[in-house]
Parts: structure tokens; C-alpha cells; sequence
């Protein structure tokens, strides 16, 4: 049954991407690379405001909105699927050996759940930064969350990567014998 969940989350949280990504398109630029990201990470109110400014003049302003709000969505989505692939894998690794690689799956699994509440209170600061322009304390955290966001959500990639590389590893190892 955990599989029938892993298998919606995953093609809900790529079909959701995969939107944020070409709705995301017009929001980049020479002076802003990573579009909405850029501004997650903007961290200062002048960097928020070059921004901001650029969307404006580029008439994009509104799809950085837009994008939040598709976002609201996604960061109800990929924190569970991430969660549960990290919880199949740990599961898988388990049953396969016992080791300490499997063992800090299990706290990981409970962190990057933390990932939804930080992107929602990201997303607030974010549509407030919009509505009432660039504030130091609004860049700052916005910058702070958003970065503790995707450091637990690049520790649970990476655990899923290696856990797939140790598990091919010994699929093959067996297949050898």
C-alpha cells in the first residue's frame, strides 16, 4: 500500500515541478538565474528590490505570485513523498544488512517533514515582501528558512541516491555470484 502513496506523491510532486519550472521561466534573466529561487535566497532588501524591480519592468511581477501559490501546493507534496521514499529505501536497507546508514534514515525521515512548514512560512514572507515591498527582517529570514529548507531536502536526495547506489551495488554483487 506505502508503494500505491509513493507512486502518487512522486508523479504529483513532478507534475507539480515540472509546472513550477515553465510557469518559473519568464522570472529569470541575466540578473536573476534562478528566478524565484533568487529571490527566496535574496537575503538583503537590495537584492530583493533589484529583483523585484526586474519582474516589474519584465511584466512578470504577477507569475511570481502565481508561482507561490502553486507552490503552496507543492510544499503539501514533496516533503511526504520525500519522507516516504527515504522510509521504503530504509526499509529495503534493513532487510538487506544492518547498518548505521540505514539507521539515520529514520531521523531524516522525520526532518524533511519540517521542510513543508519552513516553505509555507517562506511563501508568506515572500507574498508579503511582494505586497509591501522588501523589509531587512523579511529578506533575512525568507533567506534563512529557505536555506534550512533546501539543505533538508538536498540531505534527504542525497540519502535516497546513495541507499539506490548501495542497493544496486548489492543487487549486482548477487547477480555476480
Amino acid at each position: 500500500m506505502r508503494i500505491f502513496g509513493w507512486l502518487f506523491l512522486g508523479t504529483l510532486s513532478l507534475v507539480l515541478l515540472v509546472q513550477l519550472t515553465v510557469l518559473g521561466a519568464p522570472l529569470r534573466g541575466p540578473e536573476i538565474p534562478a528566478g524565484i529561487v533568487s529571490f527566496e535566497l535574496a537575503f538583503s532588501t537590495e537584492r530583493a528590490a533589484m529583483i523585484m524591480n526586474a519582474w516589474r519592468n519584465a511584466g512578470v511581477l504577477e507569475v511570481a505570485r502565481v508561482s507561490l501559490g502553486v507552490d503552496v501546493v507543492f510544499l503539501l507534496v514533496y516533503p511526504p513523498f520525500l519522507a516516504l521514499s527515504v522510509d521504503l529505501l530504509r526499509t529495503v536497507e534493513r532487510r538487506q544488512t544492518a547498518s548505521s546508514f540505514g539507521d539515520l534514515g529514520r531521523p531524516l525521515m522525520w526532518l524533511v517533514l519540517c521542510a513543508a512548514p519552513l516553505d509555507g512560512l517562506e511563501n508568506y514572507l515572500l507574498w508579503q515582501t511582494l505586497a509591501q515591498g522588501p523589509a531587512p527582517v523579511r529578506a533575512l529570514l525568507a533567506g534563512t528558512v529557505a536555506t534550512i529548507k533546501f539543505l533538508l531536502v538536498a540531505a534527504a536526495v542525497l540519502w535516497c541516491l546513495i541507499a539506490v547506489v548501495r542497493l544496486a551495488r548489492r543487487s549486482s554483487r548477487r547477480a555476480a555470484r
